[in-house]
């Protein structure tokens, strides 16, 4: 201490030990940097957003995955086999869930515009078909798994997936081998 008084009585400073702080400081400081109870979970929900359609040759699935800060991330799958627009749901639906396993994501809400899907998995409407139960068990695994949640949306909430997924069931362009140029 006596060393820096010397090295400070030249620039005309003084040394002031500092005091304790008073527990209540230390109480308010605590309180006021660290959020409420209930304010922030622990684990960030994350939301899907998923849309199916199918048409004679060929079904279309979009996801739209959204995490806590804001970041989107989008995948358009095209289903080169004949589905039903119920069967293309539920390939959304678990095409959402494994993209959103594989990204490390849990706790999330999955939004879907199928009445017959959300209540299928919420145990609503009963499943009925062996492909439908097997679609239902393949997606409640899942569910269970990454503690989802699915909502039904009303269909103009899902309207940038809707065109997605139609976008991907329908026929793939042909495309020239040879491109003629003219010089």
């Amino acid at each position: 201490m006596a060393l820096w008084s010397v090295e400070l009585s030249e620039f005309d400073i003084q040394y002031r030990p500092r005091v304790a702080i008073k527990g209540q400081a230390v109480a308010d400081f605590i309180v006021e940097l660290t959020s409420v109870e209930g304010e922030e979970e622990k684990n960030p929900q994350w939301s899907i957003f998923t849309d199916g359609s199918s048409n004679k040759k060929a079904g279309g699935v979009r996801v739209a995955l959204n995490s806590p800060e804001g970041d989107e991330l989008k995948c358009m799958i095209r289903l080169d086999f004949p589905t039903t627009n119920n069967e293309a749901e539920y390939e959304a639906l678990i095409a959402g869930l494994d993209l959103a396993q594989v990204i490390g994501a849990t706790n999330m809400v999955v939004h879907c515009d199928s009445q017959v899907i959300t209540s299928q998995v919420n145990g609503e409407y009963e499943c009925k078909g062996e492909r439908m139960k097997k679609y239902w068990e393949q997606a409640k695994k899942r569910i269970d798994r990454l503690q989802a949640k699915i909502v039904q949306i009303p269909r103009g909430e899902n309207e940038h997936a809707d065109r997605l997924s139609k976008a991907a069931s329908v026929e793939p362009m042909t495309t020239i081998d040879k491109v003629l140029s003219f010089t």
